[in-house]
C-alpha cells in the first residue's frame, strides 16, 4: 500500500476523471477506480485478471483469463489513456497514478516529474499534436450524406497509425473552441469536400496554431464512380496521411527546421528523430557520431519514448553493416540494436517503427524469417509507411523473391518519391538478375549515400558489364575510397548479407571485371 495519504491520491483520481485529456470508456474509468480504491483499502494482493474481471467486466465466476482476454486488452488502453493524460494535462499537485506493465496494481510516484522551467505540456509532449477540424461540404452530397464524415475519419485513422502523432479528431470533446484551446495543438487540418455529377475533390489545408502560418495545402481530385466510390475515398484519405505524416513529408519537414544547427544538449527525443531521418536520407558517415550520442542520451531523458529507441537500433544496425562502428564495437552493434527495437515494440507494439527496428535487427543476425515478419508486421500495422513497404521490398530483392520485391519498392516510390534512394538497390538487383544492366544502371546512379560501399558496387558492376570502364573505375575507386579493402572480401560480405547466391555470383564476378577496368592503362573511351 502506498505511504502517501489516501486523500492526495483520490484527489488525483477524480482529476484524471474529469479531464476531458483522459480518454478512456465508462468501463476503463471504472477499471481504475476500482484498482486504486482496491489499493487504498490494503487489498492490492487481490488485484488479478480475474477478480478485475469479474468485478469490472462483469465476467461470471467460470472466467478463464487464458480463454478471454478482455483485461489484458482493456489494461492497455487504460495504461495509454494515463500516459496520454500526463502528456496532455501535465502534473498535478498530486502524486501521478500509473499501471505497470505485468500488474493490474496501481502506483502512486509522489516526485514522478523532473524539475523544469516550462509548464508540465510543453515539457512532456514529445511529437506534434494535430486536430483535425470538421470538413466542409460543397455541392449536393445529398446522394452520399456521410461521404465527408467518413472521408475525415479515415484520415483520422490514418493518422493515428503514426504512433509518435497525438491526433485528435472533430468529434472529441477536444474538438471545441475551449478544448482546442486547452489542448493547445500545434496543427490544425482544415478542409472541405465537393461532389459534382463525374468527380469529387478535396481540399487540404494545414496550419501552425502559433504562427497561423499554412504549412501545407493541396488539391485531390477523383473519378466519382458510385461502384468505387468508398475505395475513391480512402485512397485520398491515405494519400493526405502520406503527405502529413510520413518522413519526408509536411510535418516532418515543418519540424525539421526547429532542428537545423542546434546542439544535441537542446533537442528533444523527438527533435532527435528527425535529425535521424535527415541522417537516414545518405547515411552521412559524418553526421553518424554526434547522432548516436544524441540518441543515447535522447533514450534516458525520455524512457518511454518508443520512436527514439527504434531510431537509435537503426543507427546501431548502420554501424554493423556500413562498418561506422569502431573496431572494439564489432558485432556488440547488434545485440545493442536487437536490445533497443524489442524495447521499442514493448513500448509501442502498434508502431510500424517498432517492428521496422525488429526486422532490421534480425536480418542482420541472418534470422531471415524473423526479419520478414516483424517488417509484415509492421506494413499491417500502418499501410501508409512507405519506408517500411520498401525495406520489405529490399529485403525480399535480395532473397531474388521478384513477385513480392517488386510491387513493393516500385509502389513505395510512387507513393513516397521524397523516401530514402537507397532503396533503388532493390530494383537495380531486379534488372540485375533479368540482365538489364543499362536499367541496373540507371537505378544505381539514382542511389545517394555517397559514404556507403552498395551504390559504387551496384553502379561498377553494372558499367563493367556494359563495358563502361571509365564510369567502373571511377566507381571501383569510389568503393577503395570507403572500404579499402572490399573487394579482397566481397564475397563473404555478399553472402553475409542473405543475398540470393546467383545474385552473389554476379556482383563479385562484375566487381572483378570494373576491378580489370580500374587496373588497366590508359583507360579509353566509355563503352
Amino acid at each position: 500500500m502506498s505511504v502517501l495519504a489516501p486523500d492526495t491520491v483520490r484527489a488525483e483520481l477524480e482529476r484524471i476523471l474529469a479531464s476531458a485529456a483522459f480518454d478512456a470508456s465508462p468501463r476503463n474509468r471504472q477499471f481504475l477506480r476500482y484498482v486504486v480504491e482496491e489499493t487504498l483499502a490494503g487489498r492490492a494482493e487481490r488485484i488479478k485478471g480475474y477478480t478485475v474481471a469479474t468485478s469490472v467486466f462483469s465476467r461470471q465466476a467460470d472466467f478463464d483469463p487464458q480463454v478471454d482476454s478482455i483485461v489484458r486488452i482493456e489494461a492497455g488502453r487504460l495504461r495509454r489513456a494515463l500516459e496520454r493524460f500526463y502528456l496532455m494535462a501535465g502534473p498535478g499537485e498530486g502524486p501521478r497514478i500509473s499501471i505497470p506493465r505485468g500488474s493490474y496494481v496501481p502506483v502512486f510516484d509522489a516526485d514522478p516529474w523532473p524539475a523544469t522551467g516550462g509548464p508540465g505540456l510543453a515539457f512532456c509532449r514529445r511529437a506534434p499534436a494535430i486536430l483535425v477540424r470538421p470538413f466542409d461540404e460543397e455541392g449536393d452530397q445529398s446522394a452520399y450524406p456521410h461521404f465527408t464524415r467518413g472521408f475525415a475519419r479515415q484520415i483520422l485513422v490514418g493518422l493515428t497509425r503514426y504512433t509518435e502523432l497525438f491526433v485528435f479528431g472533430a468529434e472529441t470533446a477536444l474538438s471545441g473552441e475551449a478544448g482546442a484551446a486547452g489542448l493547445d495543438p500545434d496543427y490544425l487540418l482544415t478542409g472541405g469536400t465537393s461532389l459534382a455529377a463525374d468527380h469529387f475533390r478535396a481540399d487540404l489545408l494545414l496550419t501552425e496554431v502559433r504562427t497561423g502560418r499554412c504549412v501545407w495545402g493541396e488539391s485531390f481530385t477523383r473519378r466519382l464512380d458510385p461502384a468505387e466510390i468508398l475505395h475513391a475515398r480512402d485512397d485520398v484519405a491515405s494519400a493526405v496521411v502520406r503527405h502529413l505524416a510520413q518522413p519526408y513529408g509536411a510535418l516532418f519537414a515543418h519540424k525539421a527546421q526547429e532542428v537545423e544547427g542546434r546542439p544535441g544538449s537542446d533537442l528533444t527525443a523527438h527533435h532527435c528523430v528527425i535529425r535521424f531521418y535527415q541522417y537516414w536520407r545518405t547515411f552521412d558517415r559524418a553526421m553518424f557520431d554526434l547522432l548516436r550520442d544524441d540518441l543515447e542520451r535522447a533514450t534516458q531523458r525520455e524512457p518511454g519514448f518508443a520512436d527514439a529507441f527504434a531510431c537509435l537500433s537503426l543507427l546501431y544496425v548502420d554501424g554493423y553493416r556500413y562498418g561506422y562502428a569502431t573496431p572494439h564495437e564489432g558485432g556488440g552493434s547488434l545485440s545493442r540494436a536487437l536490445i533497443l527495437a524489442r524495447r521499442a515494440v514493448d513500448l509501442a507494439p502498434l508502431s510500424s517503427r517498432s517492428h521496422h527496428a525488429l526486422g532490421m535487427a534480425y536480418w542482420f543476425q541472418r534470422d531471415v524469417s524473423s526479419a520478414l515478419a516483424a517488417l509484415e508486421t509492421g506494413l499491417d500495422l500502418n499501410p501508409n509507411d512507405t519506408d517500411v513497404m520498401a525495406e520489405l521490398g529490399i529485403r525480399c530483392a535480395i532473397l531474388a523473391d521478384w513477385n513480392r520485391a517488386v510491387p513493393l519498392l516500385e509502389g513505395s516510390y510512387a507513393r513516397n518519391p521524397a523516401q530514402p534512394s537507397g532503396y533503388r538497390m532493390g530494383l537495380a538487383l531486379w534488372h540485375f538478375w533479368h540482365g538489364r544492366f543499362d536499367a541496373a544502371l540507371q537505378e544505381a546512379r539514382k542511389v545517394d549515400a555517397p559514404s556507403v560501399a552498395y551504390g559504387h558496387v551496384a553502379v561498377a558492376v553494372a558499367a563493367a558489364e556494359l563495358g563502361m570502364r571509365e564510369e567502373a573505375a571511377r566507381a571501383i575507386d569510389a568503393l577503395r575510397r570507403i572500404q579499402p579493402d572490399y573487394l579482397s572480401r566481397a564475397e563473404a560480405d555478399l553472402v553475409g548479407r542473405n543475398l540470393h547466391p546467383r545474385l552473389v555470383r554476379m556482383m563479385t564476378d562484375g566487381l572483378a571485371k570494373a576491378a580489370a577496368a580500374d587496373a588497366a592503362q590508359p583507360l579509353t573511351g566509355t563503352g
